[in-house]
């Protein structure tokens, strides 16, 4: 399966596959979103938000940034993202009326290649759930190693971009909140990639942030290192954070 990108041509393609889809589709015409606009209303929507996108990156050329750092119209590339993202789920919705299943894999990349734009231009990411849905489906399709190493670092693009409020964490008591599973997630398709620089660095963001979690992720995950024998760099770097988190537990 596709790993997303981020990059306009990216984004744009994959608005066109789905629109094109969808047209193909004998109700095409009588197609309505939530808020009753039609599939020709939407498409033109997508064209001017790929308009602004484009000045947007052109902007950021004209002025020579460095388009992964912050820039001072962050929160205009948050609200840009937040439209986005509503347009990517009004054709999420158009795509499950018709029962385009062939276009689930494609709508959950444009939803992850949005945020990796916002992530990539200096935006926040303020909601999570339906990203972290999407990266999971993408994750569940994807078996080779490198492609899942490129993944673990998409995941790390999207992290670095969460709302410092998202970050704070406050609703521990839900063991389903979009900001845990995303980093249990890439703790997983980092462990999947058999990269050990790239389980370091999900690991590190793990323990800081889900410290709760530490010890029964590093636990079931020496199971999986003996259930499924993984090559023995996977089995180190697992079972030096395995020592670590059961001494702690041990100790408080």
């Amino acid at each position: 399966m596709r790993i997303p990108t981020g990059t306009h041509d990216t984004i744009r393609s994959g608005i066109d596959q789905i629109l094109d889809a969808l047209a193909n589709t004998t109700e095409a015409a009588a197609l309505r979103t939530p808020d009753g606009a039609s599939l020709e209303l939407l498409s033109e929507a997508f064209r001017r938000l790929l308009d602004v996108m484009a000045r947007v990156e052109a902007d950021h050329r004209g002025r020579g940034d460095d388009l992964s750092r912050d820039h001072p119209g962050s929160e205009d590339i948050t609200e840009l993202g937040e439209y986005a993202a509503r347009l990517q789920e009004n054709l999420a919705t158009l795509v499950r009326q018709s029962d385009l299943n062939e276009q689930l894999a494609a709508v959950a990349g444009l939803n992850v290649d949005i945020a990796l734009w916002v992530a990539d231009h200096g935006g926040r990411l303020d909601s999570l759930e339906g990203i972290v849905d999407a990266l999971a489906l993408i994750a569940n399709r994807t078996s080779d190693a490198h492609e899942l190493q490129r993944l673990s670092v998409v995941m790390g693009r999207i992290t670095g971009a969460v709302s410092p409020l998202i970050r704070e964490d406050l609703e521990k008591i839900n063991p389903g909140r979009p900001w845990r599973v995303l980093l249990l997630n890439r703790g997983i398709v980092a462990t999947r990639s058999h990269d050990p620089a790239t389980m370091e660095e999900a690991f590190t963001l793990l323990v800081r942030y889900l410290p709760e979690d530490a010890a029964r992720f590093f636990a079931e995950g020496m199971q999986q290192m003996q259930a499924l024998n993984y090559p023995a760099q996977v089995r180190r770097v697992m079972e030096k954070y395995h020592r670590r988190w059961s001494v702690n537990r041990v100790l408080h």
